[in-house]
């Protein structure tokens, strides 16, 4: 069955060629997924005012043309933060089901850009009602100084996937085709690991 995707690229991404995110989208087009990947405002100096009206807009096209299908959004790097700041502000819409942040990065990292930063404590709650949610991160995130476990995992009380070597999956960090999370998309279940 056609599955509605949402995928929120990070802070400075421009969704080059080659990067998981693209690839992503393309495999699952071809498979008869509704993808949106819009490319967010001003990825240099963004603000998650911008950021957010546009999450909301493509969220608000995907309800319009919903005939039943599953809602799944993907969030990597800043897009995971904007992702849990909306929902820990109480503005993300409940017809989501499920959704993979991935490598999203330490708020505490986030002094440039500070109305992104989100209480991990006061967003877990809601975080856990709204989606079924899975993390995934890298033992070797520069974003995640302390690791996705510590910093997200468990904080926020979800499930956490560490990938090890995949560093902040970036392309420039080699992490270019991703079979695992198309297969995400699919089958919840799938092995995130398998590139």
């Amino acid at each position: 069955m056609a599955k509605q995707v949402l995928i929120l690229h990070g802070w400075t991404n421009r969704r080059p060629e080659g990067s998981w995110q693209r690839q992503a989208a393309l495999a699952l087009r071809q498979q008869g997924h509704h993808v949106h990947y819009p490319q967010l405002p001003n990825p240099d100096e963004p603000r998650f005012a911008d950021w957010a009206e546009v999450a909301l807009n493509e969220l608000a096209q995907i309800a319009e043309a919903n005939a039943g299908d599953e809602v799944v959004v993907i969030g990597h790097s800043l897009g995971a933060v904007t992702w849990l700041k909306l929902v820990a502000d109480g503005l993300a819409p409940s017809a989501v089901s499920r959704v993979l942040l991935v490598a999203p990065a330490d708020p505490s990292l986030l002094i440039d850009i500070p109305d992104f930063i989100v209480d991990l404590a006061s967003a877990s709650e809601p975080v856990r009602a709204l989606a079924a949610t899975t993390l995934v991160g890298s033992d070797e995130d520069p974003w995640q100084p302390d690791g996705i476990v510590e910093t997200f995992g468990s904080v926020l009380g979800l499930p956490t996937v560490v990938i090890p070597g995949a560093r902040h999956f970036s392309l420039s960090d080699g992490f270019g085709n991703w079979a695992g999370v198309i297969n995400w998309v699919n089958d919840p279940d799938s092995d995130l690991a398998v590139r």
